[in-house]
């Protein structure tokens, strides 16, 4: 199996509804042609390089995905007789991918990195008391030592 990654353009004008039923067509697509979803990311409205179909922006969708090149065929084919895509690109990124090991591998991070966040949350709130504590503190001081300061010029003139 090989993984890819492919970019929808989608018109800008589309309600958020069809962009939803839009993405969950293509996902399933992928899935039931045996390929593994990794990741959909929309990735909003931005301008484009230049004007496609009378239009300067377009809505930007990115799958990355595993699956054969037979899966490739049938997404692109998708993506050319849907009105609202306007532009795509698919790109293989592996050519080589064992499912199995790649499910495992990505289970394994998406564990790492929920201990990782729920490390961090606590120890992000205990950090901020004593440095919202330390500035605190050290204003009463500044604010003493600049008066004395003055005090001194003033003594001084």
């Amino acid at each position: 199996m090989r993984r890819y990654e492919s970019v929808v353009i989608l018109d800008p004008d589309l309600p958020e509804e069809q962009i939803g039923t839009l993405t969950e067509r293509y996902s399933q697509i992928i899935k039931s042609s045996g390929g593994e979803l990794i990741k959909v990311e929309d990735w909003g409205s931005k301008r484009m390089a230049y004007v496609v179909k009378k239009k300067e922006k377009g809505r930007y969708i990115l799958f990355d995905y595993v699956g054969r090149p037979a899966l490739l065929a049938e997404l692109e084919r998708q993506f050319k007789i849907s009105e609202e895509v306007m532009k795509f690109l698919s790109v293989k990124l592996d050519d080589n991918v064992d499912l199995e090991a790649f499910q495992a591998e990505a289970e394994e991070k998406a564990k790492a990195q929920a201990e990782v966040v729920s490390a961090e949350v606590p120890e992000a709130v205990e950090a901020s008391a004593p440095a919202e504590a330390a500035a605190e503190s050290e204003s009463p001081a500044k604010a003493s030592t600049e008066s004395a300061v003055a005090d001194e010029q003033e003594e001084g003139a």
